[in-house]
């Protein structure tokens, strides 16, 4: 299966991104690198470095997943708090656009 992570240059994504290809599944990455580290994208996975609040579209249109594994957000409590657009608009509209 291809499978699609978002978020999968961070901690949890790329462990969940690595799983995957250990199960024999194609993988590919979207990450931003705002938080997360290009070296965490496990070895065969395709990456696109792209912000999901775009909708990643050129990494649906090129790998064409079966599947979505959603994990790239916002996660600083601070920032939300000072923030509460930028933390909607990551988290909510993010998701959204993705969809």
């Amino acid at each position: 299966m291809r499978v699609l992570v978002t978020g999968g240059a961070g901690f949890i994504g790329s462990h969940v991104a690595d799983h995957l290809l250990e199960r024999g599944h194609e993988v590919a990455v979207v990450d931003d690198l705002s938080t997360g580290q290009r070296e965490k994208v496990p070895e065969g996975a395709h990456f696109y470095e792209r912000d999901v609040r775009s909708g990643c579209r050129e990494g649906f249109e090129e790998f064409r997943p079966e599947a979505l594994c959603h994990h790239a957000a916002q996660m600083d409590v601070r920032r939300s708090v000072a923030e509460p657009a930028f933390d909607a608009d990551v988290n909510v509209l993010g998701t959204i656009r993705l969809l």
